[in-house]
């Protein structure tokens, strides 16, 4: 009986060890938000990154930056596209020609990224000209759009022109989660030999090689100032508006069907005397988050001051969002199922914005998140934060901050591309 007790007793002794040692060499959990716009090395970068678009699964980071030290070799002096591979660390350049040469600086240089949801291809505004071969000498003030595909190397320009030139877009670009279509502004004159030459959506399909003009519901002198993609690219929004002001018009445009509906409008269906901007879809298209300077949308909204709305496009209701009652929120952000809404709010001294912090909520449950919190437990007191991208699930945030308080060793002064984990 004495052994059995003895036995017993190392028995549950050395089983107490054992999971001791488990225990002492599991990994420390994950910060709840980390620094993720990192060199190569994984030190800080002095000029800042911004960007951030997540892959689906979110292990892979697009971003921009200035700064040479990302990468060994970077000498072209200009804004460079970058992928990180948050699960090993290590980050690659992009923007570059399909031998690998790096893109010659240009006049406006590269100004934000696209990733498609398996992390393979990197959508991206460039003026460099040595990227592709051209047909003749390019213009060399415009910018165009360029896919460079991670897995073979090889860069292609999207935004052909009818003369096989430059299309001349502008920095809204956007690409669908399989890498299929991308949709950009760009001008009719150049893309469509169009003597009105306005600013126009297009969408290609990189399967077929088709380019389409989306935005068929434009006025005369009109453009189209930003567009946005859903995840599965079955629906494009546009904004399109006149150069000297005055009113906008927000659409939703089915890509299958051909059917466009105006978002920003009354219940009755006539048009809001608004400027709709910043436009964010679900991954099918069906919810719409957009802010607008405006003051019909829906009647218990205030009047000219920048609001946040949610459209259900199924049942054509438009929602008011709000933050603890109060509204001028701003930055809407939807997760792939339309089940999270990231959003920004504003803390003023006086009549001066001094921080902007952003928070997720919960469409089902009603349940919010602050995202943008500091080290020491609570919001932004001075400082901006907003929300750029879900991974497929929600459970990843990124975001953009200038602020140094999210992370410790935080000194560069500058903006930094986060990484939040949702609880």
């Amino acid at each position: 009986m004495l052994r059995t007790v003895r036995g017993a007793s190392v028995v549950v002794l050395a089983g107490a060890l054992v999971a001791l040692s488990a225990t002492s060499a599991a990994p420390a959990p994950k910060p709840q938000t980390e620094r993720v716009t990192l060199s190569s090395t994984g030190e800080q970068l002095q000029k800042g990154a911004s960007g951030n678009a997540l892959s689906s699964d979110g292990r892979y980071l697009a971003f921009v930056s200035d700064d040479s030290e990302v990468v060994p070799g970077d000498t072209n002096g200009t804004t460079d596209v970058f992928v990180r591979d948050l699960r090993k660390g290590t980050v690659e350049r992009v923007n570059v020609a399909s031998d690998g040469t790096q893109a010659e600086g240009g006049a406006y240089g590269t100004h934000r990224a696209e990733i498609s949801g398996d992390g393979r291809y990197v959508a991206f505004v460039s003026s460099a000209k040595n990227l592709v071969e051209w047909p003749s000498p390019p213009n060399p003030y415009a910018d165009d759009v360029y896919v460079h595909d991670r897995r073979t190397g090889r860069t292609e320009r999207i935004s052909v022109a009818a003369d096989g030139g430059s299309g001349w877009t502008s920095d809204s670009f956007d690409m669908s989660r399989d890498g299929r279509y991308i949709a950009f502004a760009a001008s009719s004159q150049r893309m469509e030999a169009d003597a009105v030459g306005q600013t126009l959506g297009y969408v290609v399909d990189r399967r077929t090689g088709t380019t389409k003009r989306i935005s068929d519901h434009i006025p005369a002198e009109w453009y189209v100032s930003s567009l946005t993609l859903s995840g599965d690219g079955s629906h494009l929004a546009y904004t399109q508006r006149h150069p000297r002001g005055g009113r906008g018009e927000l659409w939703l445009a089915d890509l299958r069907t051909g059917a466009q509906e105006l978002v920003n409008a009354a219940s009755d269906g006539t048009p809001t005397n608004g400027s709709p901007a910043g436009a964010r879809l679900s991954e099918d298209g069906s919810l719409v988050a957009f802010s607008s300077f405006d003051d019909g949308v829906v009647p218990e909204a205030p009047t000219y001051t920048w609001e946040l709305y949610l459209k259900d496009m199924r049942t054509g209701k438009t929602r008011w969002i709000t933050h603890e009652g109060q509204g001028g929120l701003g930055g809407g952000l939807l997760s792939p199922d339309g089940r999270l809404l990231a959003y920004m709010t504003e803390t003023k001294s006086g009549d001066e914005v001094v921080a902007e912090n952003v928070h997720v909520r919960d469409l089902r449950t009603g349940r919010t998140e602050l995202v943008s919190r500091t080290l020491a437990g609570g919001p932004l007191a001075t400082g901006y934060a907003a929300p750029i991208d879900f991974s497929r699930s929600g459970r990843l945030l990124s975001l953009y901050s200038t602020s140094s308080e999210l992370v410790p060793g935080d000194t560069n002064g500058t903006g930094d591309g986060f990484l939040h984990h949702l609880r």
